[in-house]
């Protein structure tokens, strides 16, 4: 799966997290507690809902009624994506997601197990139940819907994923929350590998980077993310995923010897089109409504000049690492790589 964080991100991402398993109770069925209404009775997912609404799970797969009181807010999502992500996930884990998601009433959960045969035998009809259950838009449910039937239809054995047919900005943020917790592992991982075998005062140095790095990658998120469409809230948590993500790649390709190698003068360059193209943007639309935007979108002249200074102190921050580790590298090739990058951000507004 991979789909369209960080306050204001993050916020919006736990919020729709929190509706989804946590019901005391299963919803009316079909759920349509998400489309203001009780849904079109003509529309074929209604229908298709309607034909499997009386299947039940075999009993061998549902937990001890004694266990589900224990089982209550056990997090049925980060269960199953913690059990998918291993190479051989044992029968037992699986029967614990199941469990999990039974007692949180988590229908996405057991959508997707039925679906792919995780733990449990293929079943078309409780996929598509369980699919009916889910909250969903009209358009969403009608391609989720539609997807079963097709996979059924075409004996499809891809992995079925609550992400594939989104439609709604709840979904798009949820999902894109999903894929920033399981990209967050494999990165950080990747990152703490590569760190614990410096010394550790290359490793104090390294911990800055790393702080100066989230207060960039959030400023990204916060400040220079366009929050005028549905999908805000994705966008902030990819910005934010993507500023990690390089900082992973860039510390991978230093630890292999591919380091940045430029000239004074074209950091000095550099340097002076940064400046150019930052002053640009803070002299837009003077005296004129919106003058205190820049672009097209929602982010602020302040909203820019906030992010540049935590830029600044992620540069120096680099600069700082690449003394202590890679001292073969100038300080102005660090921070011409980085300016270059800095450059491409801020000519986004101008277009």
């Amino acid at each position: 799966m991979k789909r369209v964080w960080v306050s204001a991100a993050r916020a919006a991402a736990v919020g729709w997290v929190a509706m989804l398993p946590a019901m005391a109770q299963p919803p009316e069925y079909p759920n349509t507690s998400a489309m203001g209404s009780l849904g079109d009775t003509n529309a074929v997912w209604y229908r298709q809902c309607m034909a499997v609404q009386h299947v039940q799970p075999p009993a061998r797969d549902l937990p001890a009624a004694s266990a589900l009181h224990g089982l209550r807010h056990c997090g049925a999502q980060d269960r199953y994506y913690d059990t998918r992500e291993r190479v051989a996930a044992s029968p037992l884990a699986w029967d614990q997601v199941r469990h999990c998601a039974v007692a949180e009433h988590d229908a996405a959960v057991l959508m997707m197990l039925y679906a792919n045969g995780y733990g449990v035998s293929r079943n078309h009809e409780l996929a598509l139940k369980y699919a009916c259950s889910m909250p969903a838009a009209p358009a969403e449910m009608d391609a989720r819907v539609a997807h079963l039937k097709e996979r059924t239809d075409h004996h499809d054995p891809a992995v079925f994923d609550q992400c594939d047919d989104v439609t709604s900005s709840h979904m798009g943020t949820f999902c894109a929350a999903i894929q920033e917790r399981l990209d967050s592992r494999e990165r950080n991982g990747k990152v703490v590998a590569i760190i614990k075998a410096w010394p550790l005062a290359q490793q104090a140095v390294a911990a800055k980077l790393q702080a100066a790095l989230d207060v960039f990658a959030a400023s990204r998120a916060d400040q220079e993310t366009d929050m005028s469409g549905g999908l805000r809230a994705a966008l902030a948590i990819e910005a934010r995923g993507f500023e990690l993500d390089q900082f992973a790649r860039d510390l991978q390709e230093a630890e292999k010897g591919h380091l940045p190698r430029y000239t004074p003068q074209q950091y000095q360059q550099l340097e002076r089109k940064l400046g150019d193209v930052f002053e640009r943007l803070m002299e837009r639309r003077v005296g004129q409504p919106g003058s205190h935007l820049v672009g097209h979108g929602t982010v602020t002249k302040d909203g820019v000049r906030i992010t540049q200074q935590a830029w600044q102190a992620y540069r120096d921050a680099w600069v700082a690492l690449g003394a202590a580790r890679y001292p073969n590298v100038a300080p102005h090739a660090w921070k011409a790589l980085l300016t270059q990058r800095r450059i491409e951000q801020l000519a986004e507004f101008e277009s």
